[in-house]
């Protein structure tokens, strides 16, 4: 701002004011009348001023209109203004008159000096408005009306004849005086000037009193919020509630929301009508404020393009100023508020002035958020703390009840399961899917709220077969949203799900089952989202249910496995007086065994040739497994044996078919091995001559052997059952018997054989019928290779002195035989050979691939990172095992099988040669 024209340092009026105030001061101390603060300050900004003025800087009133040249000539006659300055300075300082008096009086010094009816306005810089308390009016702090210009003139200015003089002190505007016709007497002009320093001063220490006043009454608010916070912060809706009534009071606000930040990607928007509402983060103006941490004030809510009019619409309201401040707790936010409008100001005539919100209005939320902040966090602490407590009771009854069922008693254990984890993370229906690793299928013996009976798919389908898959847990938000889901259950059952938490139950590593929770409830029976921390509780209770299911299926394991060994013992010792126990299996369908009899191209090829080759048929049929199902059943009818022993020709295709069903998609021990086993047994008798050692039915349950040896084949041997500690493998240790595998294989058999449909020894009778059974259990036990050696050797003692008549001397040989025909690829021409090694390397692959996944140490030939040479471990089979196998047995007994010692000699030589040429 400008100085004033002239210097008015040496101005007698001023040293009669200070004269006035020091026999005021006088008066003070001989009555003992101590200063107030207010007083004290006031004398403090006195004597700033006076030192600024003494270096010529700020503290200056605008400029008056300049003197014209006949005012400047003519010689100066000063009224004695004394007494009116000393009255007025008097009625400023009095620390009982109030803003509306100290205005009163300078209107009506003002009034007499520019001879009008004048205004004194103050600056209220927080509703940026210039107001005056006598009159009730006011102006915004801007250029859209003549008064409201004087905050940024430096000058008095005339408006319609109208005389707007801005009032300044210490740099800073704090008022205006607008004077109707006002004008300015050559005579009066000194005095004027020093009234207007009286004035800039009196408003001055006003608004300062004010403020210190406005400072006192936030602290008091600040204490009785506190109180207040503390009484209701058991409560998380009620302290909000509470929270919200006080932002609004403190602020002068219509209303409040406040949005309390639940996790990452969720907003709980709540309002004073007691809805609570969960919002993406990031949406509208409260998820910026909650993703940035700026503080938003909009003074038009319309003009703003974050603004949705869409509320406006629906609900008949018209916002128009928007503050929205981010709630922090030790620098983190967690909570948004949005203030809508400011209230307006009512003057005492009931005149409305529209403000905004103002720095002050940001600044006191500051300060009261901090209160907040600690009180939603104490809120959130003791919620927490109830939570955990309510958890834990929930997870120790659950354990108490797992504890107290039977553990044979899978059922009941997967129902306390389900009905634990509905309760514990408060789901409307929950349904649990148990792992059979050996099928690779999720299946359910029951789901809460459903009705039906087993339910059985593939891991990695659906929501819950993905879980099984990667073992690691889902929450979906909107199952409608999930391509996954299916929404057919829902339309069947007449129910709505929308959230769903998917959580494998885990141990050691390995997943035993998958639990799926429908429809988070929240405390108002609503439907909600389930949280990360639902995530984290479920992992700690996923840990009791998993000791119990996978306690429960080891001993379901070992009961079932012990039955299938003792049946196994019952039928070969007493097979006449079970064969009349049957067993009805899945009938095969007439579609089934219509599609393998129309196979065409079967007859072009020799089944019993020593050059036939599977593979062929498996890369030109588009349906391979009907081709080779076709195949094998004329190689079966080709020898005339079915026909011989009364078995039907349905009856056989229906065995070969129930066989097939039993045969899981492993890379080498499928169907396709049996098949190809099958073939090699019937060379071995009828090429090889074999069959002149054995009976006619030892023949025909041989063939039938070989398509039963290998039955629900898992893809991984008996060792890895062993280091898994699987139950297949505990059973195996506890029970010293390694061949646990086998008797499941043997079982299988016994189960499609005990099926009127496909028992092929329908027509043998008495000891046909016992002979036929032992010897197949017996020749299917030998195919363990943990027991190659001990067979080799028992068989080379009977060689010498061989016996068709003796029946343990034939035994001996069909359990060769079977063995020479499981390890025969290697006696196979080089190209077929290669196939079948590149299958079983694949396997043994996929075995290493498992190992590692749990942690084992993984042999080398089964570790794929390796990338072992196919050749190397083939000659490595070819010198350890089967050479050394076939050379023994050719040489001394099976002299018309030397094709297969020649062949193994043949691709030993191939795969040397392919070893030096890559130079290994």
């Amino acid at each position: 701002m400008t100085d004033f024209v002239g210097d008015l340092s040496g101005s007698r009026h001023l040293l009669e004011s200070f004269t006035l105030c020091e026999s005021i001061l006088n008066r003070y101390n001989r009555a003992g009348i101590v200063l107030s603060e207010a007083e004290q300050n006031a004398f403090k900004k006195i004597e700033n001023k006076v030192s600024n003025l003494l270096g010529n800087t700020q503290n200056r009133v605008p400029n008056l209109a300049p003197k014209s040249e006949a005012e400047a000539a003519a010689p100066v006659q000063q009224r004695d203004t004394n007494e009116d300055l000393v009255k007025l300075v008097e009625k400023c300082v009095n620390v009982r008159a109030s803003l509306k008096d100290i205005i009163r009086a300078l209107s009506k010094e003002l009034g007499t000096v520019l001879s009008s009816d004048v205004r004194v306005y103050y600056a209220s810089k927080n509703d940026r408005i210039l107001l005056d308390p006598l009159h009730g009016v006011a102006a915004p702090l801007d250029d859209s009306t003549a008064l409201g210009k004087s905050f940024s003139a430096t000058v008095m200015y005339t408006i319609a004849n109208t005389l707007y003089i801005p009032l300044v002190s210490d740099g800073d505007f704090v008022g205006s005086v607008e004077a109707p016709g006002g004008r300015v007497d050559l005579t009066d002009r000194a005095y004027l000037e020093a009234i207007l320093k009286v004035a800039s001063v009196a408003l001055r220490n006003c608004i300062e009193g004010e403020t210190i006043h406005y400072e006192t009454k936030k602290a008091e608010a600040m204490l009785s919020m506190a109180t207040r916070l503390a009484r209701d912060a058991l409560d998380e809706n009620v302290l909000i509630q509470s929270i919200m009534n006080t932002a609004k009071a403190l602020t002068e606000s219509d209303r409040c929301s406040m949005f309390i930040i639940k996790d990452e990607n969720t907003l709980e928007a709540h309002f004073e009508d007691g809805n609570i509402v969960s919002i993406p983060t990031g949406t509208g103006i409260a998820g910026y404020v909650a993703r940035t941490g700026d503080v938003v004030n909009i003074p038009n809510a319309y003009e703003d393009e974050r603004f949705n009019r869409d509320v406006d619409k629906a609900t008949g309201y018209r916002t128009k100023t928007i503050l929205c401040l981010p709630v922090r707790y030790e620098g983190t936010i967690v909570a948004v508020a949005q203030l809508i409008n400011k209230l307006d100001m009512v003057t005492e005539t009931g005149l409305h002035l529209p403000r905004t919100f103002g720095k002050r209005d940001e600044e006191l939320f500051e300060t009261f958020s901090m209160f907040a902040a600690a009180s939603l966090r104490n809120c959130r602490i003791n919620d927490n703390l109830l939570g955990e407590k309510r958890k834990s009771d929930a997870i120790l009854d659950v354990v108490t009840l797992l504890s107290n069922t039977d553990i044979r008693d899978v059922n009941g254990i997967v129902r306390h399961v389900l009905h634990g984890a509905k309760k514990l993370l408060n789901a409307d229906r929950s349904s649990l899917f148990l792992l059979d690793k050996e099928r690779n299928e999720l299946y359910s013996r029951m789901a809460d709220s459903v009705a039906g009976g087993e339910i059985r798919f593939p891991s990695g389908q659906g929501i819950a077969g993905t879980v099984a898959a990667s073992g690691i847990g889902e929450n979906i938000q909107d199952a409608y949203k999930d391509s996954r889901f299916n929404s057919s259950v829902d339309k069947q059952l007449g129910y709505r799900t929308q959230s769903i938490l998917c959580e494998p139950i885990i141990l050691n590593g390995e997943v035993l089952a998958v639990v799926q929770l429908v429809n988070k409830l929240e405390e108002n029976g609503k439907v909600g989202k389930f949280t990360k921390q639902d995530q984290d509780t479920f992992k700690v209770f996923s840990l009791f249910a998993g000791i119990s299911i996978n306690n429960s299926h080891l001993l379901e394991f070992a009961v079932n496995a012990g039955k299938e060994a003792m049946e196994l013992n019952e039928y070969r010792s007493n097979i006449a007086s079970t064969k009349n126990a049957k067993v009805k299996l899945v009938s095969i369908t007439e579609e089934e065994k219509n599609t393998v009899l129309s196979v065409e191209g079967i007859d072009q090829y020799d089944l019993t040739s020593l050059e036939f080759n599977l593979f062929d048929i498996r890369e030109k049929y588009p349906t391979p497994l009907d081709a080779a199902a076709a195949a094998v059943y004329k190689l079966l009818l080709s020898t005339g044996l079915p026909q011989k022993f009364g078995c039907r020709d349905q009856t056989l295709l229906n065995f070969v078919l129930q066989c097939r069903k039993k045969y899981r998609f492993v890379p080498y021990h499928n169907f396709f091995h049996v098949v190809d086993v099958c073939q090699t047994l019937h060379t071995f008798l009828y090429v090889g001559k074999v069959s002149e050692l054995l009976t006619e039915l030892e023949c025909f349950t041989l063939l039938a052997t070989a398509l039963v040896h290998d039955l629900d084949h898992m893809g991984v041997n008996n060792s890895f059952y062993l280091k898994t500690d699987s139950p297949l493998g505990i059973l195996s240790s506890a029970s010293g018997n390694n061949s646990v595998l086998e008797v499941h294989h043997c079982n299988l058999a016994i189960e499609i054989l005990s099926n009127p449909d496909s028992d092929i020894f329908e027509g043998l009778k008495g000891d046909d019928i016992t002979n036929a059974y032992r010897c197949m259990i017996d020749c299917v036990l030998a195919t363990d290779m943990a027991r190659h050696g001990e067979l080799l050797k028992d068989f080379m003692e009977i060689t010498d002195s061989y016996n068709k008549e003796d029946v343990v001397h034939r035994r001996k040989v069909m359990e060769t035989m079977i063995k020479a025909a499981d390890v025969s690829n290697v006696t196979k021409p080089f190209d077929m050979s290669r196939l079948w090694a590149s299958a079983v390397t694949e396997e043994f692959y996929r075995q290493g691939d498992m190992e590692k996944a749990k942690g084992i140490e993984v042999l080398p030939m089964f570790d794929r990172s390796q990338n072992n040479e196919l050749a190397k471990g083939q000659i490595g089979f070819i010198d350890f095992v089967a050479g050394k196998f076939f050379k023994e047995i050719v040489s001394i007994i099976f002299k018309d099988m030397q094709w297969c010692v020649d062949n193994i000699a043949s691709n030993r030589a191939k795969w040397q040669e392919i070893l030096t040429r890559n130079n290994i």
